[in-house]
């Protein structure tokens, strides 16, 4: 058989494999997964239930320790004792910003909630103090998870 004719052939029978597998589509991306308790309303309900506990409590001087917890140095990991003034948090450590006040740890919450994460994860405590933060913003990502631990809460005068 001349090679044009075969090189026909090879055509032919590439042509009829594509037709007979039907047309070629790029696989669409999947959306990350909203973790559950987003998508049912626990994890707002229970944000709610932890802003009405800190609003009642009227606290506006106190103090507590942070920290978080991540693929980063070590130094960035170390806990830190933040002081918050009339609300205001005094020099808070810029890598615990997120978290350097009740108010601002209940931002965190809130835009994680309203970024419909693939995982989020909080403990309150006494007066709806987050003891735990975690947030996992898309499972298909490595690396850019959040961990914040706070604790040693305490009122403290002016």
């Amino acid at each position: 058989m001349p090679v044009a004719r075969r090189l026909s052939a090879a055509v032919l029978t590439l042509m009829a494999t594509f037709a007979l597998a039907g047309p070629v589509t790029a696989q669409e991306a999947q959306p990350p997964a909203t973790d559950p308790n987003i998508t049912d309303g626990t994890a707002q309900k229970q944000l709610d239930a932890a802003k009405r506990k800190w609003k009642q409590a009227k606290i506006r001087n106190y103090q507590l320790r942070a920290a978080i917890s991540c693929f980063c140095p070590e130094t960035y990991r170390r806990p830190r004792t933040i002081k918050v003034r009339n609300t205001f948090p005094v020099k808070p450590p810029q890598n615990l910003g997120p978290v350097a006040s009740v108010p601002r740890m209940f931002r965190t919450i809130q835009g994680a909630i309203d970024g419909k994460v693939a995982t989020i994860g909080v403990k309150y405590g006494r007066y709806g103090v987050p003891s735990t933060i975690t947030i996992d913003r898309d499972f298909r990502i490595a690396d850019e998870e959040s961990y914040y631990t706070i604790d040693r809460f305490k009122k403290t005068g002016k």
